[in-house]
């Protein structure tokens, strides 16, 4: 298993902070209490603000089912507190019963008829509900009703037990969609409970050591849990698994649930800028900008149980007396410190995406060094680490870029870089999938990536497989996904620019419909958050301005058209306009003309340069080696620094020797690299930097010559430093 790294020290830093932060997560759990049966209603606490309301979302008197399973799901567990809890505002009202049985009746009478199975919006609220009412007031149940339920829900809990062996049977951490499947599984168990026949018992056991077992294994470094295979999930999701997992630590007394939740207390932080935007360019392809949740109930109840002053300046918004969200009464603790988050934070190293960020009042960038197909350096605090890949498809970017301002319409973003990497299309036709590709080919696979994080900038190289892997349904052969083009990436990021040499090469013959490099930016998702923004290209300049971002092309191997679509973020919907896509250097044509190219004929290259409104693009950024099949090099200028980054492209170690005129403007340069601690400086002999040393395969290092101490040394900072 190949890690993307930091270096070696930061490394063993990251798995001493990862053992000792399960060794105290052990410690803490060896004093919890005993809990009581699971049948029993959790506790109230009538202090909370919102405890004379947190009932106010049931639809009492009304007959009509809920449609949306969700909402559905929210207003049974609520209605069954309602009814059933002693200490429930309206205890004993045969009007929220009778509001359960509505839903209760829908739902698992269609889930009884064979449809609506495995549905994570009402499944495990569903089969709580029934447990609590067969155990406080079986009386009020008719033959009928129990009939209909219980075949409903032991419909459900065979359809879910069987639809992934892996994790059920065999424990594979790897396949679990952890937002939705810890849902599912809590389904099984509760109606396992409350049907109490061998056969739903024993699939009951194995639901309970999915979750406790496996998906308590989920957890990345600085705070993040994991969406399908290793990604990290985007902030709702995220609340979604925080609440689901603090029912289940309730109910049960999980102590790995617990210990999950414990390690979730950075997430938002890191994640979360403190002006209202939730940055998801480090997701998954599909579900940036999903919506507009920022995660500020999970910060709440974060707040409540860790008395976290950062978790609380996200989440007290969302403690108000209109809430309906029964976990802020369930949780309520009056004594909360607040912590307002710095904005301007610079660059720091972020464990989720194994690369460094960086953040300042209206800008920010990140580098995503982990690979999304293996378990990461998280596994090595598990006593049975995962060796089976992830069943998503890879990464669509590498780097991912924001710009900040004012709020509106639920986020202060004012364009986002979504995607940058070279496509080809694959097959002749028209293109239904602009997130994951189903004819045009940017996904990546097999990736080795490495990063350095340093106080002042960051740095990326990757060289990957394209693949043609788009679901989280596929094989666990990924060979089966490969194509015969080679992707490579080399970046550096500094607080004015994101700027990249990005290739792609066929080591095979191929036969192919276009080629272009694949930029998307974003505003937001049209009915849910952001705005509209122009895009504009100056196509002598070769600029693009979107929203407070540029864009500038400085160099590029082969020419072509430049072509422009709105698109959705999240789906091809075309009432979503609030994104762009740009196929820049298009050789595509309408009438799908197939071209073939020998092995190693159709090596492309483009040298693109990211800033914000009022910085302007490197006056000096060339690509040094246009071609070469064994290093990438890209050198430039800014006006802070002077730097030359070399990549090796292949797998086996090689020399490098080369020089760059630094001038005289600065007083230090020095070489640092991917794969060692060890900061050397160089010498200037007549302005020229000389950089040479063995660089092993798909390794970089990059000389900077500047006039900051900070450029020259190998420190760097993490999440725990900058939001101590």
């Amino acid at each position: 298993m190949t890690i993307p790294r930091q270096s070696s020290s930061a490394f063993r830093a990251l798995t001493r902070r990862l053992s000792a932060l399960f060794a105290a997560s052990a410690l803490a759990l060896s004093a919890t209490p005993a809990f009581a049966a699971i049948q029993d209603l959790l506790p109230l606490n009538s202090a909370s603000p919102n405890y004379a309301s947190v009932f106010g979302g049931v639809k009492i008197n009304n007959t009509t089912p809920e449609t949306d399973p969700f909402k559905a799901g929210a207003e049974m567990l609520s209605a069954a507190y309602a009814y059933l809890h002693p200490q429930s505002v309206v205890y004993n009202n045969p009007a929220y019963r009778e509001r359960l049985f509505v839903l209760l009746d829908h739902r698992l009478g269609l889930a009884a008829s064979g449809s609506n199975l495995r549905d994570i919006g009402w499944s495990w609220q569903a089969a709580y509900a029934y447990l609590l009412f067969k155990h406080h007031r079986a009386a009020e149940l008719t033959p009928a009703r129990i009939a209909t339920y219980e075949a409903g829900l032991a419909a459900n809990n065979t359809a879910i037990i069987s639809e992934k062996p892996l994790i059920y049977e065999d424990g594979v951490l790897a396949q679990v969609w952890l937002n939705g499947d810890v849902r599912l599984a809590m389904s099984v168990y509760f109606a396992g409970q409350a049907l109490g026949d061998a056969n739903s018992l024993a699939l009951a056991e194995k639901a309970r050591a999915a979750i406790d077992g496996v998906m308590t294994k989920t957890a990345l470094a600085d705070g993040g849990t994991r969406y399908v295979g290793f990604w990290g999930e985007v902030a709702s999701y995220h609340e979604d698994t925080v609440e689901t997992f603090i029912y289940w630590w309730k109910i049960t007394g999980s102590p790995t649930a617990k210990a999950l939740l414990d390690s979730t207390l950075r997430y938002s932080v890191v994640s979360n800028e403190p002006d209202g935007f939730t940055e998801q360019s480090s997701n998954i392809a599909y579900k940036h900008m999903y919506n507009n949740r920022h995660n500020e109930p999970a910060c709440l109840w974060k707040a409540y149980l860790y008395d976290d002053g950062y978790n609380y300046h996200f989440g007290r918004k969302v403690e108000t007396a209109s809430s309906t969200r029964l976990l802020n009464t369930i949780l309520y603790q009056p004594s909360r410190q607040l912590i307002v988050p710095p904005t301007n934070v610079g660059v720091f190293f972020d464990g989720n995406i194994q690369g460094p960020r960086h953040r300042s009042a209206t800008w920010g960038w990140i580098a995503h060094g982990r690979d999304v197909q293996n378990g990461g350096p998280e596994q090595l605090a598990y006593s049975q680490p995962q060796g089976y890949d992830g069943r998503m498809g890879g990464k669509a970017t590498f780097v991912g870029a924001f710009a900040l301002g004012p709020i509106a319409n639920k986020t202060s973003l004012k364009g986002a870089l979504d995607t940058v990497s070279i496509e080809f299309k694959e097959t002749a036709g028209v293109d239904t999938d602009y997130n994951r590709g189903t004819r045009y080919r940017f996904l990546a696979q097999d990736e080795q990536t490495r990063v350095i994080t340093r106080e002042n900038f960051g740095t990326l190289s990757t060289t990957y497989r394209v693949s043609k892997r788009t679901s989280s349904n596929a094989t666990p052969d990924w060979s089966t996904g490969a194509t015969p083009w080679v992707g490579h990436q080399l970046w550096v990021l500094t607080p004015e620019r994101v700027i990249g040499l990005v290739q792609i090469v066929n080591d095979a013959p191929a036969t192919i419909y276009g080629l272009d490099t694949r930029l998307v930016f974003t505003g937001g998702r049209k009915g849910i958050m952001g705005s509209f923004l122009d895009l504009v290209y100056d196509a002598t300049a070769k600029n693009f301005t979107f929203g407070a971002l540029r864009a500038k092309i400085h160099a590029a191997s082969y020419t072509g058209s430049v072509l422009q679509q709105r698109i959705g973020i999240s789906d091809p919907n075309s009432t979503d306009d609030f994104s762009a896509l740009v196929r820049i250097n298009h050789l595509d044509t309408e009438a799908d003309v197939p071209r073939t190219f020998a092995a190693g004929a159709a090596r492309h290259w483009i040298l693109i340069d990211i800033t914000r409104e009022g910085a302007s693009p490197a006056p000096y950024a060339i690509n040094v080696t246009p071609g070469h099949a064994s290093f990438a090099v890209l050198q430039f200028h800014e006006g802070a620094r002077k730097v030359r980054i070399v990549q090796n492209l292949g797998a086996n170690s090689r020399s490098y020797t080369g020089s760059f005129n630094v001038g005289t403007t600065y007083a230090s340069t020095s070489l640092h690299r991917s794969w060692s601690d060890v900061v050397s400086p160089l010498a200037v002999v007549n302005n020229i930097a000389t950089v040479t040393d063995t660089v092993p395969g798909h390794g970089h290092m990059i000389a900077v010559s500047s006039a900051q101490p900070a450029d020259h040394t190998n420190s760097f900072r993490t999440s725990a430093t900058v939001f101590p």
